[in-house]
C-alpha cells in the first residue's frame, strides 16, 4: 500500500509540474481567471443568436452522419430498394442513396429530417437575431464588423440551405435548379458561360453537377461558415455583449451573470433543449418526402412546388415581376428574371450590410455604445426596419400557392412520366422550357 501511495504521489507531482510548466508558457490560469468572470446579459432576446449557433452544431453532426450514406453521383441506376412504388425505375445514384438512407438505414430518415429542420431553424434564427440587433441598435460602434459578418452568414446560410435542398435530385429540387439555371442565364453576356460552368454542360447534366454541388455543400460553404462564426464569437467575446438600459447601467460597463457557472450551465441546457426540439420536429412533422416527388425529369414539374421558406422571397419577386425584356445587338436581356432574382437580392443584402455605416454617417454618432436602444426611442430606424419587414413579407406572400401542393401525379404508381419500370427514363434530356421560367 505504501508503494502504491508513493507511486500515486509521484504521478500527481509530475502532473502538477506539467500543468504549471504549460501555464508558465501560455498564461492559462490568468486567461481563465479573467474570462470565467466575463458578464453575460440575462435578457431572453440574447439567446436568439445561440439558437443559430446550436442549430449549426446539429447541422454539422447530422451532416457527417448523412455523408456516410449519400452517393453524390448523377449516374443512372435502377432502383431496387424497399420503397415498392419506385422499384425498377431508372434514377440517379444520388436519388437512390437518399431513398436507401430514408428507408433502409436505421435512423436514417430521422437524421435526414433533423438535418432539414435544423437548416430551416438555422436560417430563421439568424434572421430573427439580425432583427433584434437592428431594432435595438446593437450594430453601432464598435460592432459594425460583427454586423457585416452576421449579414454574410445570413447570405451563406441561404445558399447552403438551397444547395442541400437540391442534392437528392428529386423532382422538386430539380425544378428549383431549373429556376437557378434560368437566373444564371439572365445575366447579360456572362450568363450562358456561368450556367455552362456551374452545371458542367447543358442542363441538367447531373453527372457533373451533383458532385460539384456536394463539394460546395459539405466543404466550401461550411468551411466559410465555420470561419465566420469563429470570428464572430471571438469579436463578441472581445467587445462584450450589449445590455438594455436600466438603473445604474452605463455605456462603457456591461453587467450580467458570470460565464461560469451560470452562463455555461444555461448554454449547455439550451443546446440540449434546441437539439430536443429539432428531434421532436423531425419525429412528428414530415419534411421533404422526396419519395413522393420521384426522380427529376426535365419535362415534368411537381404540382404546387414550393421552395424552403428562406428562398420564398425570391420566388415571390419572380412571380410579381411583369414580363419585360430588351434586345440589344442581338442579345436579349430578360429583365423579368434579372431584376427580381439578381439585382434585387444583391441590392437588398448590400444595403443591409452597409446600414451601420450609413446610420453613423447620417447621425454623426462616433461614440462607443454598450447600451441598447428601445425601438420606440429610435423612431426612424424602427420605421425603416418595419418597412423592410413589410416589403419582405409581401414578397414571401406572393410566393404562396393558391392551391394545396400534392405529390407528382404518377410517381407513387411507379410510372414516372412515360418511362416504364426498368426502362431508361427521360431524366437526362435537356429541358425545352424557357430559361428563367418560374
Amino acid at each position: 500500500m505504501a508503494g502504491r501511495n508513493g507511486s500515486g504521489t509521484a504521478k500527481a507531482e509530475r502532473a502538477q509540474k506539467l500543468f504549471w510548466g504549460v501555464n508558465d508558457r501560455l498564461g492559462s490560469t490568468g486567461f481563465l481567471d479573467k474570462n470565467i468572470r466575463k458578464a453575460f446579459p440575462k435578457h431572453w432576446s440574447f439567446l436568439l443568436g445561440e439558437i443559430a449557433l446550436y442549430s449549426f452544431v446539429v447541422l454539422v453532426l447530422t451532416g457527417v452522419y448523412l455523408t456516410l450514406f449519400f452517393h453524390p453521383s448523377g449516374a443512372d441506376t435502377v432502383y431496387d430498394g424497399s420503397y415498392a412504388p419506385l422499384k425498377g425505375v431508372t434514377v440517379s445514384e444520388a436519388y437512390a442513396s437518399t431513398l436507401h438512407l430514408s428507408f433502409d438505414v436505421r435512423g436514417g430518415l430521422l437524421m435526414r429530417q433533423i438535418h432539414h429542420w435544423a437548416a430551416n431553424v438555422f436560417v430563421a434564427a439568424i434572421c430573427v437575431h439580425l432583427l433584434r440587433i437592428f431594432f435595438t441598435g446593437a450594430f453601432r460602434k464598435p460592432r459594425e464588423i460583427n454586423w457585416v459578418i452576421g449579414t454574410t452568414l445570413f447570405v451563406l446560410a441561404v445558399a447552403e440551405g438551397f444547395a442541400g435542398y437540391s442534392l437528392p435530385d428529386d423532382l422538386l429540387s430539380g425544378t428549383g435548379l431549373r429556376i437557378f439555371q434560368g437566373i444564371l442565364l439572365s445575366v447579360p453576356l456572362a450568363g450562358t458561360y456561368a450556367a455552362l460552368w456551374a452545371f458542367g454542360g447543358e442542363f441538367p447534366s447531373a453527372a457533373e453537377f451533383i458532385p460539384r454541388l456536394f463539394t460546395v455543400h459539405i466543404l466550401i460553404v461550411p468551411g466559410i461558415l465555420l470561419a465566420l462564426i469563429t470570428a464572430h464569437l471571438m469579436i463578441l467575446w472581445h467587445q462584450t455583449h450589449t445590455i438594455f438600459p436600466g438603473r445604474g447601467r452605463r455605456e462603457r460597463a456591461v453587467t450580467g451573470e458570470p460565464t461560469f457557472p451560470h452562463f455555461a450551465t444555461q448554454s449547455t441546457a439550451y443546446f440540449l433543449f434546441t437539439f430536443g426540439v429539432l428531434a421532436g420536429l423531425a419525429a412528428f412533422f414530415q419534411i421533404n418526402p422526396v419519395w413522393l416527388y420521384g426522380p427529376y425529369d426535365p419535362d415534368q414539374v411537381s404540382f404546387g412546388s414550393q421552395p424552403d421558406w428562406y428562398v420564398g422571397f425570391l420566388e415571390g419577386s419572380l412571380r410579381i415581376m411583369p414580363r419585360l425584356s430588351t434586345t440589344v445587338a442581338g442579345h436579349t436581356v430578360s429583365w423579368n428574371v434579372l431584376v427580381p432574382a439578381v439585382i434585387l437580392p444583391g441590392v437588398f443584402f448590400t444595403l443591409i450590410g452597409l446600414y451601420p455605416f450609413v446610420e453613423r454617417w447620417a447621425t454623426g454618432d462616433e461614440r462607443l455604445h454598450h447600451l441598447l436602444d428601445r425601438p420606440r426611442n429610435a423612431a426612424t430606424r424602427t420605421a425603416i426596419g418595419a418597412a423592410a419587414v413589410a416589403w419582405y413579407g409581401g414578397l414571401l406572400s406572393a410566393a404562396a400557392t393558391t392551391t394545396s401542393p400534392r405529390p407528382s401525379r404518377s410517381r407513387c404508381s411507379g410510372r414516372p412520366g412515360s418511362s416504364a419500370p426498368g426502362s431508361s427514363s427521360s431524366r437526362s434530356r435537356p429541358s425545352s422550357s424557357p430559361a428563367g421560367s418560374a
